[in-house]
């Protein structure tokens, strides 16, 4: 005769749960994995994007030329968005102004260097400092340039910031991604064209390490200004060649 073993309450209940948990947990799994796949495709189809609109820039601004070179016209560049600015210059002879600014921007070594937006404000702070940087306006390869070769993104909390290579995979979806950014691509849009998220990500590109220039900044020195044939100042579109003798 057959009898049906007695399970007690307590285990039953417990196996319910138990139960009830692995398939909530398989639900996650399955919902995580969906999501996965919908952000690489996302973050696939935004580089695309990025990299299509740079193209067709780049071909458009080459059919103007063309257009003005035929009726002996030429074309007036954009207004530039932003800076890059580099310090040239160490702590002997800064006022504690000037320091103080120097620290704002992150400019706390020699040949360091940031991206700034183009304003009354950064102009302000730009002309205090003046004597102790070289800046102007990059074009959008030495940006791209600069973010591959020399990107490295800050991770953690305020005090005891992580410093990683923007290459290790995960750490622009980790310090980014709560502004919907995923990829370099992206950083190097937003940086370019002054993006509504260009706050963020120059806050979460941490400033740039350039090497010394071969042969040095410019034959004077750097206590004249450019325009005087010095280093210090606005270069404005030259700073192009200043970055590529230090990237």
């Amino acid at each position: 005769m057959y009898i049906e073993a007695y399970v007690p309450k307590g285990i039953e209940k417990k196996k319910k749960f138990i139960e009830t948990l692995t398939n909530e947990n398989n639900k996650l799994k399955i919902k995580e994995k969906n999501n996965n796949i919908r952000s690489k495709k996302y973050r696939l189809t935004q580089s695309e994007k990025y990299i299509k609109e740079n193209i067709k820039r780049k071909k458009s601004f080459i059919e103007e030329n063309r257009l003005a070179k035929k009726k002996n016209k030429f074309i007036i560049p954009a207004k530039a968005k932003i800076f890059f600015v580099i310090r040239i210059r160490g702590i002997n002879g800064v006022s504690p102004r000037a320091k103080k600014i120097l620290e704002l921007l992150r400019l706390n070594q020699i040949n360091s260097g940031v991206f700034l937006k183009v304003n009354s404000s950064t102009n302000q702070m730009l002309k205090k400092i003046e004597p102790f940087v070289a800046y102007g306006y990059p074009s959008l390869k030495n940006i791209k340039n600069l973010i591959k070769k020399r990107g490295f993104g800050k991770i953690g909390k305020r005090g005891s910031w992580q410093r990683k290579n923007l290459s290790e995979n995960g750490i622009i979806e980790q310090g980014l991604s709560n502004i919907g950014v995923f990829n370099l691509e992206e950083i190097i849009h937003e940086i370019y064209n002054c993006g509504t998220r260009f706050r963020e990500i120059n806050n979460f590109l941490w400033p740039f390490k350039l090497k010394s220039p071969k042969k040095g900044y410019s034959n004077i020195g750097k206590n004249k200004h450019f325009v005087e044939g010095g280093a210090y100042g606005n270069w404005e579109e030259s700073i192009n060649n200043l970055i590529l003798k230090m990237n």
